[in-house]
């Protein structure tokens, strides 16, 4: 028996690539790459989900680099953010200037008061520890509307366990700062990005390929179910195989409810993780140098989006020349319902509303992805839930992988990471 691998994202590419022993590769799309995928629409390449690489981790770094040999380049991170009517630097919280002055006072006056209260009670939720870290006004302008829109949910249904460098919380000193001139704030592991010159985000998955010497692939092939007390799986194919290792970076509940008889406390874990959709709106634009700008968010209802990345100035190849290629980024799930019917419309629009373009006849290509599983929901129920559903896979040799499989904050550097930190404990012998 093999290892098999379910998924050819970057986790399970990654993975593929650092096994010594021979696995088998099982991929339901017919190419890899998992939403590291890019596609063509007329003439454009859109990534299925803004994908850029950054990293801490030299082994990453350097995998990078050794995957896209002069085809590979770095920049620094051009963020903003777009807030009553004006342009404020990325992040907010310390880069306030531009904005009205009544909106700078009650972010100053709120951050003063939260240290002032600073240890009377300790956050227990993510709301909380806005209010707490920043204050009022920061929490009002930025923090709340902003993340309502990515996490499409209550803030205080989140824990904060997920933060760690990802939110900046400045100091007063650094606020007041911020709020009398535009400075430069290189805050943040992606404050420097990587990404392929030429073929999207898929020429990184793609890359991979000619390096899996021990690695049988398998395409437009789905795992159907899995037997673990035999240590067997059947794919959609109606093939049967046993597995001695199984690799899975497919959603975590998604894999608990292909295991025959999973017990019911199992069950129970799975069905209790949270996560939130995402609608990527994908736009070719008949105008070069629309903006200098690689991100803009987008705190305030009136826009659909919480987020444009300017694909096209991650990679000028991206698109035809004279043009500019962007995605919109929508999240979405029960306690935000958003209405696919008209999004594309509604997207155009609402950039319209922007200025950043003058009207619809502007866009030359339009492209719409739904990504079921987009961001992990980090509630309560998450760490008990994925620790005991892991337990339980390890087990029976199954090992999760990747963002959706470790139910993680996952970057691209994480997965990759992931993939292999699983191919080297088989090495190993170490499960």
């Amino acid at each position: 028996m093999r290892t098999v691998i379910i998924g050819a994202g970057p986790a399970g590419l990654s993975a593929a690539y650092h096994l010594k022993e021979n696995s088998i590769l099982i991929e339901k799309e017919k190419n890899v790459g998992g939403l590291g995928r890019s596609r063509e629409v007329d003439f454009f390449i859109f990534d299925h989900a803004g994908h850029i690489f950054f990293s801490k981790d030299m082994y990453a770094n350097n995998l990078f680099a050794d995957l896209l040999p002069g085809n590979h380049h770095f920049q620094e991170r051009n963020s903003w953010i777009f807030s009553q009517d004006v342009y404020t630097r990325y992040p907010f919280q310390s880069n306030l200037f531009g904005l009205p002055q009544k909106t700078i006072d009650e972010c100053i006056q709120g951050l003063k008061t939260a240290l002032e209260n600073k240890g009377n009670a300790a956050p227990q939720n993510f709301d909380e520890w806005i209010e707490a870290n920043f204050g009022a006004g920061i929490a009002k302008h930025f923090m709340r509307p902003y993340n309502k829109k990515v996490w499409a949910r209550p803030l205080e249904h989140l824990d904060f366990s997920w933060i760690e460098d990802r939110v900046k919380v400045p100091s007063l000193e650094d606020v007041i700062g911020g709020s009398k001139a535009s400075i430069e704030d290189r805050y943040g592991p992606n404050s420097q990005f990587g990404y392929p010159l030429r073929g999207g985000c898929q020429s990184l998955m793609d890359a991979f390929l000619p390096r899996l010497k021990n690695t049988d692939l398998c395409l437009k092939t789905e795992l159907w179910e899995i037997d673990v007390r035999n240590r067997g799986i059947t794919l959609s194919s109606g093939q049967s195989m046993g597995y001695k290792f199984l690799l899975s970076s497919i959603p975590l509940p998604d894999l608990v409810m292909k295991i025959i008889d999973a017990p019911k406390e199992i069950v129970k874990m799975a069905d209790l993780l949270r996560h939130t959709s995402v609608h990527c709106v994908n736009i070719g634009i008949d105008r070069e140098n629309l903006t200098d700008k690689h991100w803009i968010y987008y705190p305030e209802e009136k826009f659909i989006f919480q987020r444009l990345f300017i694909q096209s100035n991650a990679s000028p190849y991206v698109c035809p020349e004279g043009t500019t290629s962007l995605t919109a980024e929508i999240s979405h799930s029960q306690h935000k319902p958003i209405d696919a019917e008209n999004i594309i419309s509604r997207t155009i629009n609402d950039i319209v509303k922007t200025g950043l373009i003058k009207s619809e006849s502007e866009v030359l290509a339009t492209d719409h992805l739904n990504i079921e599983y987009g961001y992990i929901v980090f509630d309560q129920n998450r760490t008990a839930c994925v620790e005991g559903i892991r337990k339980f896979l390890e087990e029976h040799n199954i090992i999760p992988i990747g963002r959706y499989g470790e139910w993680n904050y996952f970057n691209l550097d994480h997965a990759f990471l992931s993939g292999k930190a699983a191919a080297e404990r088989i090495n190993a012998g170490k499960i």
